[in-house]
């Protein structure tokens, strides 16, 4: 058996051809993509992502109005009137829930698909799904049984409402979730 014997010491490199190598940061940064002058599309957003622990106003962004409890009702109204905005994410088995800040009550909805907050306790009624959304902002979605449908304004005897609607297409609102 012949056993080639190789020098330790470097090759010589005859080849004067430059390389081109691409300088690459140690760390990407993105702190500015979420900056309150960004806008997704048409939709400007200071959103964040609703996480458990974390309080939120969760606000259309068709409108700008929000969801507020009043005298024990929920409905889509404007910044700065009578109502509770703030909502408490958190989380059961993998849902999210939204427990109103000021009641202690969770947002969810009742026999006829409209949202209420009432219930003491994170149940199945009280089960959301939050999905973002490619143009920006996020979709709402409600359990039922075993579908999602999104969360959006029904007619109900010519007034509009906060409520489950549908299971599948665009039928909701799009909403931005600002972290309190």
């Amino acid at each position: 058996m012949v056993l080639n014997h190789i020098d330790p010491q470097a090759i010589p490199d005859d080849d004067n051809s430059t390389v081109c190598t691409a300088a690459t940061p140690p760390e990407t940064v993105v702190a500015d993509l979420m900056d309150e002058d960004y806008a997704f599309g048409d939709i400007k957003t200071n959103s964040s992502v609703p996480w458990p622990g974390s309080t939120f106003i969760i606000r259309s962004t068709s409108s700008g109005h929000v969801i507020t409890l009043v005298d024990g009702q929920i409905i889509l109204a404007p910044i700065g009137g009578r109502g509770s905005i703030h909502w408490v994410c958190m989380e059961t088995k993998g849902w999210l829930g939204f427990r109103n800040k000021a009641s202690g009550r969770l947002l969810g909805h009742d026999d006829k698909g409209n949202l209420r907050c009432a219930a003491g306790r994170h149940q199945g009624w009280e089960n959301f799904c939050v999905r973002l959304r490619p143009e920006g902002g996020y979709v709402l979605l409600m359990t039922h049984f075993e579908r999602l449908w999104h969360v959006g304004i029904k007619k109900e005897h010519g007034v509009e409402k906060l409520a489950k609607i549908g299971d599948g297409g665009n039928d909701g609102l799009v909403w931005e979730f600002v972290k309190v």
